[in-house]
């Protein structure tokens, strides 16, 4: 296959986030962008699976590049799966079904001898309400089998800030137009030996049920003074270099307060976070609440892959040509050193003035970036119902953030991820997901997560189990990209919650090729396009139609007198 044309401004290997975002911004500006990706998917380490897919792509030979100039490294490692079989699954329904009925036989027994001991007349004693109890399995592996193309699994599950950078950027770009998003819900720590419900707001630290009066009054003055203080004042310049240990001593909260804010306010995957990076955290998440509902994020509906697709359509919209399952071979560069272009596999060869290379890509003059990166295990679990189930009317499960500290559940490492319902698109009909990620120990996530997610999922029926491990970014890396010989080279995703890395990331990238250029500015709406009226569009036509016919008129007149026939009319 011949792409054409064959010069360009800009050429962008690799379709993750931060490569679709720069080659958005690049392409809005009126810039001749060329987006290339090995794989036959877009995201990289930034996409979304269905559970068919994944399955069909780890039995498929790794893609990979014919070259001794360049290579790729496959951004999943160690991808194990673990379907339960039909008659397990047989015996974990019927073994709920016989739990759920002697649960409702001791209800039944409890309210007779509530009534037999009543002394008011004429009480009338009220049936309980008739329960259906599941005698079949509602989950079969016929029935999994189905369900498993509309399952959506994240290779790097994240969250957005409501009024973080990913939003901001969706709005003032109106890329949001290619996206939906479903509210968080619920965010759950392990607390105490069990998942409690995280108190996020005023309202849920005064209602929370693990927390005694003092504890709640010592929690609500520390989260009021990290609202509160600004970073010019006097009493947050009193903790700089200091310790969050400090900050949390000096305000008296006891080791499981402690606990609880560091898993539920302070996102981060450090293990030493400083007192300013504490303050500036819990900040930031309470202003992030109210905006879409009591918790500071939403999510994309049908996984964080949406995400990189949605600025490739942008950038597809303004120009950019993208091709997927091809990928370089070799880079070239000019008497200056600069890179001048690159040849494909398939032996093309292509002019270009910027190169854009994601992580995954590497050749003898352009090594992958090594400093700071961490192992990442990931389980990933498809349950017949939610670990916590909803205890209110109206409440909503469609997604739910878990936090397990190290030490907690015989597990030496930090636990985060999240829990879907079936309503954010990304577990199938009547199913819900669990993916829990944690620093590798080694090079079997099995190994690392296993024992914890069957420990919280214990009162489900685990239909599927996904385990993978993936290389990220520790958090607090730097971000300022390097322009070396007109090549920008991105990075892995960090290991935290959010994308504002990712973000200032390409934002500062995309200054480093166009310093004098506005950043992704907004596309026009299509309403404020101004089209012209019809008599304009039939005026115009006429007139390019009389021109036309009269330049074939001449051209024939030339034809005519360039041969030298004479006609009869002569």
């Amino acid at each position: 296959m011949e792409i054409t044309p064959t010069e360009y401004d800009v050429i962008v290997i690799g379709t993750g986030i931060t490569e679709c975002i720069i080659a958005a911004a690049c392409s809005r500006i009126g810039k001749t962008v060329l987006h290339l990706d090995i794989n036959r998917f877009y995201g990289e380490q930034w996409s979304s699976f269905t559970l068919t897919g994944l399955e069909n792509f780890a039995k498929d030979t790794p893609p990979s590049i014919d070259s001794e100039l360049f290579s790729y490294r496959h951004f999943m490692q160690n991808l194990t799966f673990k379907e339960t079989p039909s008659s397990k699954l047989n015996q974990e329904n019927q073994n709920l079904g016989q739990e759920k009925h002697e649960n409702i036989h001791k209800e039944e027994n409890t309210e007779k001898n509530v009534d037999s001991d009543s002394t008011e007349p004429n009480k009338e004693k009220v049936e309980p309400a008739a329960e259906t109890i599941p005698l079949k399995p509602s989950w079969t592996s016929e029935k999994l089998q189905k369900s498993k193309r509309r399952v959506n699994i994240d290779v790097t599950p994240k969250l957005c800030y409501s009024a973080g950078s990913m939003v901001d950027l969706l709005r003032s770009s109106n890329c949001s137009r290619y996206l939906e998003f479903k509210a968080v819900n619920r965010s759950f720590v392990h607390y105490q030996g069990e998942l409690i419900q995280a108190p996020c707001n005023r309202e849920q630290v005064f209602n929370c049920k693990h927390l005694k009066v003092l504890e709640k009054r010592i929690m609500m003055k520390f989260v009021t003074f990290a609202l509160q203080v600004g970073e010019d004042s006097e009493e947050f310049l009193e903790w700089d270099k200091k310790e969050d240990i400090d900050l949390y001593r000096s305000f008296k909260l006891t080791d499981g307060l402690i606990n609880l804010v560091r898993a539920s306010l302070v996102v981060s995957s450090k293990e030493k976070v400083s007192a300013h990076e504490v303050i500036r955290s819990i900040k930031f998440y309470l202003k992030n609440i109210g905006i879409y509902g009591s918790m500071p994020f939403i999510c994309p509906i049908y996984g964080a892959g949406e995400l990189p697709q949605a600025f490739a359509r942008f950038s597809a919209v303004f120009g950019s040509i993208y091709v997927l399952d091809i990928a370089p071979t070799q880079l070239s560069y000019d008497e200056t050193g600069k890179f001048s272009g690159l040849t494909l596999q398939t032996g093309q060869k292509l002019t270009g003035k910027y190169c854009v290379v994601s992580p995954n890509y590497t050749s003898k003059s352009l090594p992958s970036p090594t400093e700071g990166l961490v192992s990442v295990s990931h389980a990933v679990y498809l349950t017949d119902s939610s670990i916590k189930p909803k205890t209110k009317a109206g409440e909503q499960d469609d997604v739910s953030i878990l936090h397990i500290l190290p030490g907690c559940l015989d597990n030496p490492r930090p636990v985060s991820g999240f829990e879907f319902g079936p309503r954010s698109m990304l577990p199938a009909e009547d199913m819900y997901m669990v993916h829990l990620t944690t620093p590798s120990g080694g090079d079997d996530p099995a190994a690392d997560l296993e024992s914890v997610v069957d420990k919280i999922t214990d009162s489900t029926v685990v239909l599927y189990k996904l385990f993978f491990t993936t290389q990220m970014s520790a958090e607090g890396r730097n971000v300022d990209p390097i322009l070396d010989k007109n090549i920008i080279r991105t990075t892995f995703p960090t290991y935290n919650a959010g994308y504002s890395e990712c973000i200032e990331e390409a934002r500062k990238s995309f200054n480093l090729l166009f310093p004098e250029e506005e950043f992704l500015p907004a596309a026009p709406n299509p309403e404020d396009i101004k089209w012209p009226d019809e008599d304009e569009v039939e005026v115009e036509v006429s007139e390019l139609s009389e021109k036309l016919v009269d330049d074939l008129d001449k051209s024939e007149a030339d034809k005519v007198a360039e041969s030298g026939v004479v006609t009869g009319d002569d």
